[in-house]
């Protein structure tokens, strides 16, 4: 009885270890894709800025 609950408490250890891991890397990936939408935003805002002071070119067609 004795060794069955030892495998029970080490597949409880080994199933909270890995989702441990899991989440860890879970948030990595969330900080990284964050951090690249924040940079895509950056980019997008320049983008329009840039647009907004360039002037059309060809002037109006008639």
């Amino acid at each position: 009885m004795d060794g069955q609950l030892g495998y029970l408490f080490a597949g409880f250890a080994v199933f909270w270890a890995g989702l441990f891991v899991y989440l860890l890397l879970l948030q990595t990936r969330i900080r990284s894709l964050t951090r690249e939408v924040d940079r895509l935003e950056e980019r997008l805002a320049d983008a329009e800025a840039d647009a907004a002071e360039t002037p059309p070119r060809g002037g109006p067609s008639r």
